[in-house]
Order: C-alpha cells, then structure tokens, then sequence
C-alpha cells in the first residue's frame, strides 16, 4: 500500500477508538449533542401540513442505485413513513432504478408495521417504478405531483438536471418541499426551487439524526471529532511548515533590521 505507514496506522486505530468510545457514550444513556438542521426538523411538520389538508406524501430518493447515498435516503424514507402512518397518510415513492424498489418496498412495509399499521395501503399503489431513463423519470414524477397534489413533497439523494421540473410542479402543487443532497452542483438549485435544503455531511446525518440509534449516534459524534483532529493537523502542519521555510530560506536577523 502506498500510503500504509506507522503513522497512518496509529491514526486509523485513534480514530476507530473514538468512534467506538462515542458509541459507548451513547449506548450508556449519556446526552450526546447534535447541533439542530432546519430542514430535518421541519420534516415532521411538513407531514403535519399535508395531512392537515388531506393530501398524500412524496418522498423521492433520487437516482442512485446501491451505494451509500441510498441507504441514506431509505433511512429518511423510514422516518417519514412512520411519521406518515401514525396520522393515516400515504407516502407515495417514485423509483429510478429497477435495484431500488425492493429496497425502498421493504423499509416502506417495515416503518408502517412498526406503527401497528401494516395494511393500511397497498404498496404497489404507493410505490412505483417509473423509468431508468433520466428524462422520463423526472416526466413521471412531475406527472404524479400534477395529478395527486402531494402536500409536502422530500427529495433525499442525487439529482440531476429533472430535479428543477420535479420541484417545480410540487411548488405548483403548493407543496412543503425539503431537499437533501450530497452533490454540491446541485445545492444551488435546490436553495432556489425548495423550501428547504440539507446539504452535504448533514444528509449523510440525517438518519442518525432522525432514529437517534445510540450506534449511529455515537458513529457520526465520533467521525466528527476525528475530522476535527485532522483539519486541527493540518492547520498547525501548514503552519510550521510555512515558517520554517521561512526560517530556512532568510536570516530572521537580516530581515528585522531590514524593516526596522
């Protein structure tokens, strides 16, 4: 390995040994501290909204296949189904991609069993697969918005450029509209034409943050306070070494009495 050295080993188990000491932290019933995202907190409201009015809600996961950025989005897709089913409101989910819709199907089935409801909607009519073509798929979407008015309408993973007209016709709809994604070329759009928008490492927070499952807790408090050690490295490293070079090439003497 080319970078596989003592030094980098002893990071690697530094590192592994904090996550693994927030997560006993965690599971020992000691408050852990998560700093408050507007757009995941005002989820649960937008369910509110929409059921306040009588109409269904959208979770879309985006475009991603099996990666971690789905499973991401299928955890947020479990908090807002189980929220969903507590008030008696269908949660309608259009898919990309022909490997996404098992998976989407059986965290849809699980978080209504977990609120005691399993059959209250039928999956097949909730969760459809549309199109692996990224032009079609959005043309879809945008057509289900348009005929069943979504009340609050999440879109929780990657985008392309259909994210614009999807977006559009849920504002149309005069649907609540929370964004999250980790592509930042996408952020830009999202800012303009939702609501609210997640950006970059809270969406990979966002299921800790909605299950509080103290291993998904302590795992991200942990990888937060080791990025914190890295940038605090290079800080201090960028430091040094620009004045030791600056040491190194001039004499600290010559140059006071130069501007004295």
């Amino acid at each position: 390995m080319e970078h596989a050295s003592p030094a980098v080993l002893v990071l690697f188990l530094v590192f592994c040994g904090l996550v693994l000491w927030q997560i006993r932290r965690a599971r020992s019933g000691r408050p852990i501290f998560l700093r408050k995202i507007a757009g995941l907190n005002v989820v649960d409201e937008a369910i509110g909204r929409a059921t306040e009015m009588g109409r269904p809600i959208m979770f879309n996961p985006g475009l991603d296949g099996l990666c971690v950025e789905l499973f991401c989005a299928l955890a947020c897709l479990k908090h807002v189904t189980e929220v969903a089913a507590r008030m008696d409101m269908p949660v309608l989910v259009p898919v990309h991609q022909p490997v996404t819709y098992p998976l989407a199907e059986e965290f849809w089935k699980e978080a209504y069993a977990e609120a005691g409801k399993p059959n209250l909607f039928r999956p097949e009519e909730c969760i459809r697969y549309l199109s692996s073509d990224q032009s079609a798929f959005g043309a879809a979407t945008a057509g289900w918005i348009h005929r069943d008015r979504p009340g609050a309408n999440f879109m929780f993973g990657n985008y392309g450029f259909e994210a614009l007209f999807i977006a559009e016709s849920g504002q149309k709809a005069g649907a609540i509209q929370v964004a999250a994604t980790h592509a930042y070329y996408q952020v830009p759009f999202f800012i303009v034409a939702c609501d609210y928008t997640v950006i970059g490492e809270e969406f990979f927070a966002a299921g800790a943050y909605f299950s509080r499952n103290p291993v998904q807790v302590g795992s991200l408090v942990g990888q937060d306070i080791a990025k914190l050690i890295i940038l605090t490295a290079i800080v201090v490293g960028s430091v040094l070494a620009t004045v030791m070079a600056f040491l190194g090439r001039a004499n600290p003497l010559a140059l006071l009495l130069q501007y004295r």
